[in-house]
């Protein structure tokens, strides 16, 4: 049964998800000073963009896949993003004049050699994609270095930039590996052609070339009878870079023309800019364009909580005790952020990371390296369950940006109020959605603690909470 009937259950097994647990008191504590009221459930306003909340992981196809598929069971996600094959930067050199024949021999050689190791990674995402529903999202990292590119470099260049030389045989190459991972069986719904084009991370790649990179490898597809997945795009680094490419009207429109989804990646906190601003910026933007499907969020995760905690060597891009994805408050934040961003039209959003890998430095994973449990994890597992058991959910933001509706063909089925602060924070329910909280869950210590000395039907959220209210 996948109806919205099962709402009511599972949101009664999954009331109130509390960053840390707290015992049951014997006396209601004092009502804090801040207080929230909460919330006009009678109508929910209609948009022309979807706001369906999809949530999904990067993964990484290496190491104890049980391990790894156990843990997406638990999870219940989406879509999952991985990529896989040769290092195509460290593959020989591609001739800019081959022909495709030349470059399809090149691709199936590097895959060749290889091995098995190809085939236990086609098992393994078999496992993974086998009967789950889910979406199965590939990313190339970058194309192999050209002949041009490598001419009188004794070594393969750290800072990479697409030249207009080497369109065609990119678009060549890009056509040849989607041919080959078809061949050989690995699953791929979409398909990302580069990753941060806006940077050099791996190649940079101009507005004006990007476009026609992926025009040319839908050309190169028809040409040689390809099936294409659908293509995302530009998946540039920050939302916020995502103006670039939308600035020159011409590029803009073969953008949207070109591309099945439009994509990014929201690490704008590592610039110290306002991710949910700079991501209503760009879904206006593309409304303007008349884009109004989802924008896919390729890469999700916080660095910092705080502008200080580059300077104190905390942030989630290093792995030490103390980075801040440890802290119960990094959970509510990047709870808070993931609802913000389906409220405003971005989907799937997929979390950086499941596993925090053996050869990374970072600490985003939901899973330390160890195999500890990060904060994030109950939250995330809670949600992405919730939906993914219920069917469609949309989420429209209530109340300044920490509670959000989460609704059921323009009906209000539930809502999430999250306190990402370090302080207990008050919710004045409204009348109707009392007797929902009182009975949100068996367990007194999952339910939304009542507090003394504030109005009636005033609850209090402890800090960096999280709570799921069930509206019948």
């Amino acid at each position: 049964m996948s109806s919205f009937s099962k709402l009511p259950r599972l949101i009664a097994a999954a009331a109130l998800i509390l960053l840390p647990g707290v015992s049951a008191l014997a006396e209601p504590p004092a009502c804090p000073a801040e207080v929230v009221k909460c919330c006009d459930v009678s109508r929910v306003a209609a948009s022309p963009v979807e706001h369906r909340l999809q949530l999904g992981l990067q993964i990484w196809v290496e190491g104890n896949m049980d391990t790894t598929i156990g843990r997406l069971q638990e999870i219940e996600p989406a879509a999952l993003r991985y990529s896989t094959g040769p290092n195509w930067r460290r593959t020989p050199p591609i001739d800019d004049r081959a022909s495709y024949e030349d470059v399809r021999r090149y691709v199936s050689a590097a895959f060749q050699q290889a091995g098995k190791r190809s085939e236990e990674h086609v098992a393994s995402l078999k496992r993974i994609f086998s009967g789950s529903n889910t979406e199965a999202h590939f990313i190339i990292w970058e194309p192999p270095v050209t002949l041009a590119e490598s001419k009188g470099k004794k070594a393969t260049p750290d800072k990479r930039s697409l030249s207009e030389s080497a369109i065609t045989v990119t678009a060549m190459f890009y056509v040849a590996l989607l041919a080959e991972l078809q061949q050989r069986g690995y699953p791929v719904d979409v398909v990302e052609l580069s990753n941060e084009p806006d940077g050099d991370w791996n190649i940079r790649i101009p507005p004006a070339r990007y476009v026609k990179l992926v025009a040319e490898t839908r050309r190169q597809a028809a040409l040689h009878g390809v099936k294409l997945p659908r293509i995302a795009g530009p998946g540039v680094g920050r939302i916020a870079s995502l103006g670039a490419y939308l600035a020159d009207p011409q590029i803009a429109k073969a953008l949207v023309r070109d591309i099945d989804h439009i994509s990014v990646h929201a690490w704008d906190d590592r610039t110290n800019l306002d991710t949910l601003k700079e991501a209503r910026n760009a879904r206006q933007k593309l409304d303007r364009l008349g884009y109004q499907k989802p924008i896919l969020v390729s890469e999700l995760a916080l660095t910092f909580l705080n502008p200080t905690d580059r300077d104190r060597g905390v942030g989630a891009n290093l792995r030490a005790a103390d980075a801040v994805s440890n802290q119960p408050a990094y959970a509510a934040k990047t709870l808070a952020l993931t609802l913000g961003l389906a409220a405003a039209g971005y989907g799937p959003l997929m979390y950086w990371e499941l596993n925090d890998q053996q050869w990374g430095k970072a600490s985003y994973g939901l899973y330390s390296q160890r195999g500890d449990q990060r904060p994030i994890l109950d939250a995330w597992r809670e949600l992405s369950r919730l939906v993914r058991q219920t069917g469609r959910v949309d989420v429209v933001p209530l109340e300044s940006n920490t509670i959000f509706g989460l609704t059921r063909e323009g009906r209000m089925t539930a809502i999430v109020a999250v306190n990402p602060s370090p302080k207990p924070v008050g919710l004045l329910l409204s009348q109707d959605l009392r007797g929902y909280a009182a009975s949100a869950s068996d367990r007194p210590h999952r339910k939304l603690a009542e507090c003394s000395g504030g109005a009636s039907g005033t609850r209090v959220i402890d800090p960096n909470g999280i709570a799921i209210i069930e509206v019948r």
